[in-house]
Order: C-alpha cells, then sequence, then structure tokens
C-alpha cells in the first residue's frame, strides 16, 4: 500500500543532546534475535529456527496446478541484520537527507510559519527501486530454493507458480515502527519473508525479487501505486503480451505490463478486483520502474 508520511523539521537547528539521544535509541534497538518458526499456518514451533548462520523459514503452499507444496528458505543472518539496518529510521530522526538515506524517497517540501518559527513539512515514499536492486544480492539461492521445491525449470511460467507462492503468504499490515525504527508499513523483501507476513507493497516487491532472480532474467518489472478513488493500494507489473481479457496497463515507449495481484490466492495474472481496475482507468496510480 501506498503510504506517505510527513515530518516537520524547524529549520533553526537541533540541539546536541537530541542527537546524542537519537543515537542512544539506535544503539539499544540492536540486536536480539527471536527463537522458533512462524509456520505459514499460524503455529509456533519453539527453537529450531538456526541453522548455522542462516534463518530457517518453513512455508505450505499451493502452486499454480493445485499441488500442495513445501518451501524451506535458509535466509542468511547477516544479510537479514545487513537490510534492517540500512531501511527505516529511528523515532527521534527526522532529518530529510537521512530519510533518503535509510531507503525512503522525498516527494514534495513545503516551509510554512508557525509564529516566528519557518518550519517544513517532508512527504515521503518507500524508495521501491532502491531496496529492489539492493535485495538482488540476496534472492539467487532463495529463488533456487522455491523453484527446485515447486519442481520448476526455466521452461516453465514462473509468473504463475511465483505469483501463487506470494499470494499463499499471509496477508497483513506491518507495523509503523519495527525494530525500534520507523518502517512506514513497510518489510523490505528479505523481512517480508522471515517475518512471513506482508502487505499489498511488501508482497509485490518480494515478487519482484522472485522473478528477477529467476533463469529467465528477462522479465522486466514495475511497482504499481494506486492512490485514489477511495483505494490506496500497490500492484506489480510484469512485462509482456497479455492474453485475450487480461487487464494490462500499456506506457509509452515500454510496452505492456501485465498486472499481478499479490495480496491473497485466487488472481491469476492479469486479473484483478474491478474496483482496482476502476481506479487504473481513471489514472489514479503511480508507476515506478524497478530495473
Amino acid at each position: 500500500m501506498l503510504r506517505k508520511s510527513s515530518h516537520i523539521k524547524a529549520v533553526r537547528g537541533m540541539a546536541l543532546v537530541f542527537l546524542l539521544c537519537a543515537a542512544l535509541i539506535q544503539l539499544v534497538n540492536q540486536g536480539g534475535k527471536e527463537n522458533g518458526i512462524l509456520t505459514f499456518n499460524g503455529s509456533f514451533q519453539a527453537g529450531g529456527d538456526r541453522e548455522e548462520n542462516n534463518y530457517l523459514r518453513k512455508y505450505t503452499w499451493e502452486d499454480a496446478a493445485g499441488n500442495t507444496r513445501e518451501t524451506a528458505f535458509q535466509i542468511p543472518e547477516a544479510a537479514l541484520n545487513d537490510e534492517i539496518k540500512k531501511f527505516g529510521r529511528p523515532r527521534a530522526i527526522t532529518d530529510p537527507l537521512f530519510a533518503e538515506k535509510q531507503g525512503f524517497k522525498i516527494i514534495d517540501r513545503r516551509n510554512y510559519l508557525r509564529g516566528h518559527d519557518i518550519l517544513e513539512t517532508i512527504t515521503t515514499i518507500v524508495d521501491y527501486r532502491k531496496i529492489f536492486q539492493r535485495n538482488l544480492n540476496y534472492f539467487h539461492g532463495l529463488t533456487g530454493a522455491l523453484m527446485t521445491s515447486a519442481g520448476l525449470s526455466e521452461g516453465d511460467d514462473l509468473v504463475h507458480h511465483f505469483l501463487h507462492f506470494v499470494q499463499h503468504i499471509s496477508y497483513r499490515r506491518p507495523p509503523d515502527y519495527y525494530k525500534g525504527k520507523f518502517i512506514g508499513s513497510f518489510f523490505v523483501p528479505l523481512v517480508c519473508l522471515y517475518e512471513q507476513y506482508g502487505d499489498c507493497d511488501s508482497k509485490s516487491l518480494l515478487l519482484a525479487e522472485f522473478m528477477a532472480t529467476s533463469p529467465n532474467t528477462a522479465l522486466k518489472t514495475v511497482m504499481i501505486l494506486i492512490r485514489g478513488s477511495g483505494l490506496a493500494h500497490a500492484l506489480l507489473g510484469v512485462k509482456g503480451t497479455p492474453l485475450p481479457g487480461m487487464t494490462a496497463l500499456y506506457f509509452q515507449g515500454k510496452g505492456y505490463f501485465i498486472v499481478l495481484e499479490t495480496t491473497r490466492p485466487g488472481w491469476a495474472p492479469g486479473f484483478i478486483d474491478p474496483r482496482v481496475w476502476d481506479a487504473l482507468k481513471a489514472g489514479y496510480f503511480q508507476f515506478i520502474e524497478l530495473d
């Protein structure tokens, strides 16, 4: 889901003690490891979530042919901790340059007066392209594990099968704050896989990572953010020629992108809720290229 966060910053500066407190908050919130596996069916198994320097996450899901599959991912601990460190800002730090460094993109800045103070409102969204590009380094092995567990090879319909897997990940909105930092209710792909749930934009970007690191690397994807007509939603678009009945968006000079709905099982590639289609037809969307 597209979410914007507004931050107010006094132009007159920030006291040194404020920065020291923020630094302490970061230190206090570092570290800490959960024990156990949160499985797809919601049960919690004590212990057994670590194998050497990896976190083990198991999923049970149904593939595009209706077969039940079990997939186990070994998520590198160092990579997961690095992603947690690189995305999100401590609660006390509102500096816009720091927000950009930590995975957000500034889309609007406005100054206004409050008494004798000049204040600034900053509006940001998640920098999906930056996060997508960075996470490609981690997903080749994870995508290989998904393909092996589903019996997939390069010649198979990877889009359909990958979509089915991501749709079976529990749909739930992430918190505003995670590990002591503001994340805007968005899980980066590794965290989404680790926590085993996410919302529309978290799951869409996760799907993009799987497709971009598959043997068919020609799969080009885009984020489609909808805001309007009473909706705040996100879809993934994959470049390709739509079949009759499919929903696709045409972008000048870029071609057709078939829309993919990741929130829950039941939506085949190119098929979406009528309300979402109405919002797209009305032009209430933003198109973000990922590669």
